[in-house]
């Protein structure tokens, strides 16, 4: 028995550490956008930006989840999760530094950098948690999806208020580099301890089939395009009513104080979901039910909008929708942990549906305004949101049961 202490020591260590990057990683994943959000009349006004321009800023970081999100899952075989995320940390650092420092030019190629950083995060996370987890998923999601959402309205709210007390908005930006260095200097100690315990899952993963063939058999697989169907659906919305919440409301009458309470409510009652979706996900054997009646609860926020006439209902109605788009987002993070039968494949399956979700995110408010524009008012893309609210619905029944089947073994 003494002989086997020394090695469990070591692997608890090993699981802090895992655990404590996980956390600070989180905290870097949403907060550099929502902080940009939070500032961007500030930096368009100082750099001369157009409002395409800034359009622009805001858009990229969601077209570089989507252009990278594919292949990090393979970058991750090559080099490991480890090493992988320690890489998009770094690129998180450079990225914050070049937008803040750099002029025009380093705030679009950082921003980009920035982009590509965090979608190590976003891809790997779920497969590191099914890694060194497998008994908890449901409390290390909830645990990393609570701190990104935590850290994505806190921050945004802290750098409003820094810049309202005269802070330069440069010096703002960067407040999440030290956790960004903190993430990655853990990444770096776990990748040290895996060298050196024969226990680490890394070390002990097997590369059973080449990437190409995996992914093949994933894009086969209905399963994979449910889970992909709620995760883009949940970011259309999401990202949509981030762009557009105020011209909605302002439609319906709202006053500008009722219109500054709601946006800022909009993303933070989706917290409660990030603590408990996770865990309530994995004491249930099947979540069809649990998935469909998220979507119901979507629809019923979108169909509340149709009838805002009043800044109680505006609220009322921002509170529903935003608690119900806050819950797809945190299953989705646990089906790319559960729904595959190794951590391999559900690295594949993230990357797969976050491509596709975030290149819809990214299309999606675009081409709402498009409609506004069209139509006139609001009512034609209104309708437009509640027939994917009803398609979410559809999706968090389909993909509330079952399980990807691995890769067959090609054998000679």
């Amino acid at each position: 028995m003494d002989k086997n202490r020394p090695r469990f020591k070591a692997d608890k260590r090993f699981l802090i550490i895992v655990a404590l990057a996980i956390v600070f990683t989180a905290a870097v994943l949403r907060a550099p956008i929502t902080s940009m959000g939070a500032l961007c009349v500030e930096v368009q006004d100082d750099l001369g930006l157009s409002s395409a321009a800034m359009g622009l800023v805001t858009t990229l970081p969601l077209l570089a989840f989507a252009a990278s999100a594919l292949f990090m899952s393979a970058l991750s075989e090559r080099f490991g999760k480890s090493r992988v995320l320690a890489f998009g940390c770094t690129a998180i650092i450079i990225g914050i530094l070049l937008r803040s420092f750099a002029g025009p030019f380093g705030l679009f190629f950082g921003t980009i950098l920035l982009g590509f950083g965090i979608s190590s995060g976003n891809v790997l996370l779920p497969s590191v948690v099914r890694d060194n987890f497998p008994a908890h998923v449901g409390v290390m999601t909830a645990l990393y999806t609570t701190t990104i959402s935590v850290f994505a309205g806190g921050i945004a709210g802290f750098s409003s208020a820094l810049v309202a007390a005269s802070s330069d908005w440069r010096t703002v930006l960067t407040m999440v580099v030290p956790f960004a260095a903190i993430a990655l200097l853990l990444w770096i100690a776990a990748r040290c301890m895996m060298r050196s315990t024969k226990n680490a899952p890394e070390r002990r993963a097997l590369r059973l089939h080449p990437t190409h063939l995996i992914s093949q058999h994933l894009l086969k697989q209905p399963l994979t395009w449910w889970i992909t169907g709620l995760f883009g659906v949940q970011s259309i919305l999401f990202f949509s009513l981030v762009a557009w919440l105020p011209a909605i409301l302002t439609e319906g009458g709202v006053s500008s104080q009722a219109i500054t309470t709601c946006v800022a409510l909009f993303p933070i009652v989706g917290i409660p979901c990030t603590i408990f979706v996770p865990p309530i996900a994995q004491r249930l054997k099947r979540q069809r039910l649990f998935g469909a009646s998220i979507g119901m609860i979507c629809v019923i926020g979108i169909v509340a909008l149709f009838f805002v006439n009043a800044d109680a209902t505006a609220i009322v109605a921002t509170v529903i929708v935003g608690f119900a788009l806050g819950a797809p987002f945190c299953l989705c993070m646990y089906y790319f942990g559960v729904r595959t039968e190794n951590p391999e494949d559900s690295s594949k399956l993230s990357s797969i549906s976050q491509t596709f979700g975030y290149l819809m995110a990214a299309i999606g408010p675009a081409c709402l305004g498009l409609l506004v524009d069209l139509s006139g008012s609001w009512c034609l893309p209104l309708t437009v949101m509640l027939a994917l609210s009803i398609v979410l619905v559809i999706c968090g029944w389909k993909s509330g049961s079952g399980t990807i089947p691995a890769c067959p073994t090609k054998t000679d």
